[in-house]
């Protein structure tokens, strides 16, 4: 089977096509942003990016967490301010019952 190999302008695609029929047999969407022509290599730079958006993404959620625990945090502290100065309300024990 003999296939042409075209490169859209637009999206960087590579189109593998049967000459006789014209039929799209393929649809190679490139890995990266700026691809360099090599697949294996730019899946790589793919790898390593991806270990960096990961790392990015877990110090962000991190982040807000610690800003989550804060404010309940803040939270708990203005109850128990409020709560300061009422009385203890004991529940009746179980035996305390007549």
């Amino acid at each position: 089977m003999e296939t042409l190999q075209v490169k859209c302008p637009d999206c960087d695609a590579v189109l593998i096509v049967d000459r006789k029929s014209g039929k799209v047999l393929e649809v190679r969407r490139p890995i990266v942003e700026n691809p360099s022509g090599d697949r294996f290599e730019d899946a790589h730079q793919r790898v390593l990016g991806s270990k960096d958006r990961a790392e990015q993404k877990f110090e962000e959620a991190k982040a807000k967490q610690k800003t989550r625990m804060s404010e309940l945090d803040k939270l708990f502290k203005a109850r128990a301010e409020e709560l300061k100065d009422q009385p203890i309300e004991r529940p009746d024990g179980l035996f305390d019952r007549d």
